[in-house]
């Protein structure tokens, strides 16, 4: 399924971008590349089995892998990139990246997208403006010291389907729908960095808010049916406001918090060696 995702990013692609990837100048990250007003689209390409490639990042990089698999090295720890996943770059950050299954007739592609710090930071001026900062979470702003390596969700990832095949056509309208795209990009990443900050505070003190007693209620009865009754008298707040708030400090609803959480929870007890059944069973799916 997570090939099959990659690949549709590229089938939706422009026969530009296809063309202009067929006749590569080198085995190892080729690169093709698109402009906007205050982005910049990249498709990278490597096709031989390479190791410790180094990659810099200049500006806020969002890299998305498309198909194959890359091993990401990255402030003394290691972690697999899988299609279907992202990884957040910061300003002058320094990654190196092994390709264990690449080859001729099946590289391994990613793309990333480079951000403007202004744009980004203009993007958080508005929802400052729009939105009252709350106590759970101060004022939006990028975090620079939370490297995003996440599962893209499905509207995330039909917003990066959209965007390459937007930066790769010459309409009239081209610019502004890929401000359009990116804006949304950046409000995503932000909710996610937002969620990252909200569960670091609930292991020092998930009294904090009640935002942070409903979210500590959903961690500690994931294998139980959603109570929404419960949730938004823990955050004593009426059902349409705690949804609201809900909603937007997280970038999803209460019940696909809890299927994330299932599924993320599900899938470290399977690594760790527990059978499908148990860990179902554990995770709530059974």
């Amino acid at each position: 399924m997570a090939v099959s995702a990659g690949r549709s990013v590229l089938k939706e692609a422009s026969s530009r971008v296809n063309r202009d990837r067929s006749n590569p100048l080198k085995m190892i990250e080729n690169r093709i590349g698109y402009a906007g007003l205050e982005s910049e689209l990249s498709i990278y390409d490597t096709y031989e089995n390479s190791h410790k490639v180094g990659l810099d990042s200049d500006g806020i990089t969002l890299c998305g892998m498309l198909t194959g698999k890359k091993v990401v090295h990255c402030d003394d720890e290691a972690f697999d990139f899988l299609p279907q996943q992202s990884f957040v770059m910061s300003p002058n950050q320094h990654i190196d990246i092994d390709f264990p299954l690449a080859q001729q007739q099946a590289p391994t592609t990613c793309l990333t997208i480079n951000l403007s710090q202004a744009r980004i930071q203009q993007i958080c001026d508005q929802l400052n403006l729009k939105n009252k900062p709350s106590i759970d979470m101060g004022e939006w702003h990028y975090r620079d010291d939370d490297h995003l390596h996440m599962d893209l969700s499905l509207p995330t990832q039909s917003l990066l389907e959209r965007l390459v095949a937007l930066y790769s056509e010459n309409s009239d309208e081209r610019d502004f729908m890929i401000e359009l795209g990116i804006s949304e990009l950046t409000v995503r990443m932000l909710q996610q960095q937002g969620r990252n900050f909200l569960l670091q505070q609930l292991d020092h003190d998930p009294e904090l808010t009640g935002l942070h007693r409903a979210l500590q209620h959903l961690e500690l009865y994931l294998d139980l049916p959603l109570d929404m009754e419960e949730l938004q008298k823990l955050a004593c707040m009426s059902r349409s406001k705690f949804f609201q708030r809900f909603k937007l400090q997280l970038g999803c609803t209460p019940a696909e918090y809890q299927m994330q959480r299932r599924i993320e929870v599900a899938a470290a007890k399977l690594k760790r060696g527990m059978s499908v059944t148990q860990a179902s069973i554990e995770s709530g799916f059974m």
